[in-house]
């Protein structure tokens, strides 16, 4: 019947994001062809590829989507359910370490090759990372309020916190001494001193007027 997707349509559109997946992150974005991608799904025809995808942007706007949405998503799910601001801080970075550790192909991705999209593409991405910027920024300012009506610095903090797990994907390992939930302990322990000892007009430049007049 015309307009019945097959059964196995979303199996298959995954398996070319995973091979994609893999191709990006072993030789490149751009050094990756539409034909090698059906070669690693062991189909001979690029018809095949184009039959669940427009072109190569749109396989890697869904890969850094997937991970994006997946981490909002998971980290809103995960907050809600931690009673305080230091447990909703914990929730939100084992979060991220997880969908880090789950999205090692794609991950990396979203910082290497985000930029050889078409900007549409890019600032769809970008709101989507604002989203969940903006959950961790929530939780900073419970964990500080003194530090609420200083944008700039408390989103400032928000960036430095999101800082200690954006990269753990490239040290940690699984099979090692460490687990995701240690790592996710002692970045709180140590995000959560320094959040809160931040005094609220600290970092912040003064008003020229200020400058001038110390000046004298």
């Amino acid at each position: 019947m015309v307009g019945v997707r097959a059964k196995d349509h979303d199996d298959k559109r995954q398996l070319i994001l995973d091979r994609a997946a893999e191709l990006f992150a072993r030789q490149g974005y751009h050094k990756t062809s539409i034909s090698e991608i059906a070669k690693a799904c062991n189909v001979t025809s690029k018809a095949w590829i184009y039959h669940y995808f427009p072109n190569k942007d749109a396989m890697l706007v869904t890969l850094l989507s997937e991970v994006v949405e997946a981490l909002t998503k998971r980290a809103h799910a995960a907050i809600a359910q931690a009673a305080t601001p230091q447990a909703r801080l914990r929730a939100f970075l084992l979060t991220c370490l997880q969908v880090y550790d789950e999205y090692r192909l794609n991950y990396p991705t979203l910082f290497t090759e985000m930029g050889s999209l078409p900007e549409e593409s890019q600032e769809q991405i970008r709101a989507a990372e604002r989203r969940c910027t903006l959950l961790l920024h929530g939780i900073v300012v419970e964990i500080n309020p003194e530090i609420a009506s200083r944008r700039r610095q408390s989103m400032a903090l928000t960036m430095l916190a999101f800082g200690t797990v954006n990269w753990t994907y490239t040290w940690f390992q699984a099979s090692g001494p460490l687990t995701l939930e240690a790592v996710a302990d002692m970045a709180t322990q140590m995000l959560i001193g320094g959040i809160a000892s931040v005094p609220g007009g600290a970092g912040l430049s003064p008003p020229a007027h200020d400058r001038r007049a110390s000046a004298k």
